[in-house]
């Protein structure tokens, strides 16, 4: 057992991250896609150690091996070869990483997947797993159509889903896929900002799943009443967060965004859907709150965790701060 935690946190999810960080120091594109195939390979050995679910892992092997192969195709054409089809070339890329960062229609595999998944592995799978792909996109050129279809893709499909949906993991990984539209159109852009997007979306999910950890949370909202102070404090605290209603740090995030996308784009129509897509959002964390806050509560209990013996008080205080304050740090920092 002590040999399996050892292996688990300091050979793989040391590795794993290591990995991920210095890939975001290369340039050239196959030497990227050999790193990110050992990322993927540290994950599904991550996985094996950590689910039960064996039909979810294959699923997740296979959806990664079909979309590698059509990333490395047109790599090792382009490196070896000098006729390369730039459109073959770019349909390829663009359909392999849609694959792999789960944009719609091919969303389908991370929501069957992340039911079975605990809440570690889904900080892991719907953070630093994207990390890779993004940096490849914003690597190459991006003025294709089929990158407008991404981005509108992601925004449009993800906030349908997310609508009258209770439960947790499948509302997250919904949340991720939209915002994924969100970095998606930074990338369009050219501009590094959407590293500092996605970085602090990040952290608050971070947060989030720390919160989730903390009280033990289920799945899905039930009728009960057994909500404390401090529960509804911190929830109402993450949930505004994630909606982007201010005065949080997301809420910043997207302003800055919006400035940006204002000044340099002419992606009218994408631009009026992604603050549609916003307001629908509001509305479905604010119903969420409504719910849960008002009516509804989460059976959850109380675990052993070495937090536990803080003050809660400063435990409430330091969550509140880094709601608030954590996107003007990584902007100043």
């Amino acid at each position: 057992m002590l040999i399996n935690n050892f292996f688990q946190k300091f050979l793989i999810l040391m590795n794993l991250f290591i990995l991920t960080m210095s890939t975001l120091y290369l340039q050239d594109l196959l030497t990227i896609w050999f790193f990110m195939e050992i990322n993927n390979f540290l994950f599904i050995c991550y996985l094996c150690f950590q689910m039960t679910n064996k039909k979810s892992i294959f699923i997740f092997f296979l959806t990664q091996i079909i979309s590698s192969l059509l990333l490395i195709l047109p790599l090792i054409f382009n490196n070896f070869f000098l006729f390369i089809n730039m459109k073959f070339f770019t349909i390829n890329f663009f359909l392999s990483l849609m694959i792999k960062l789960g944009i719609p229609p091919f969303h389908l595999w991370m929501t069957l997947i992340s039911n079975y998944m605990n809440w570690k592995i889904i900080m892991i799978f719907l953070t630093i797993q994207k990390i890779i792909p993004f940096y490849l996109i914003s690597m190459i050129e991006t003025k294709f159509l089929i990158f407008n279809y991404l981005i509108m893709s992601s925004i449009m499909i993800s906030t349908y889903k997310m609508i009258n949906l209770l439960n947790l993991k499948m509302l997250l990984t919904y949340s991720s896929i939209n915002q994924t539209g969100w970095m998606l159109f930074l990338i369009y852009l050219k501009n590094l900002f959407w590293l500092i997007y996605m970085y602090t979306y990040m952290l608050i999910l971070l947060i989030f799943f720390f919160f989730i950890s903390f009280f033990k949370l289920n799945l899905k909202f039930y009728l009960n009443s057994n909500l404390t102070k401090n529960f509804n404090i911190m929830f109402l605290m993450l949930i505004m967060n994630l909606s982007s209603i201010p005065p949080m740090s997301f809420f910043l995030l997207k302003w800055m965004n919006i400035f940006i996308s204002i000044l340099n784009s002419n992606l009218h129509l994408i631009f009026m859907i992604m603050m549609i897509s916003s307001f629908i959002l509001i509305y479905i964390y604010i119903n969420i709150l409504t719910m849960t806050l008002f009516f509804y509560s989460m059976k959850f209990k109380f675990f052993y965790f070495p937090i536990l013996s803080m003050n809660k008080n400063f435990f409430i205080m330091m969550l509140i701060f880094l709601n608030l304050f954590l996107s003007m740090i990584i902007i100043l920092i």
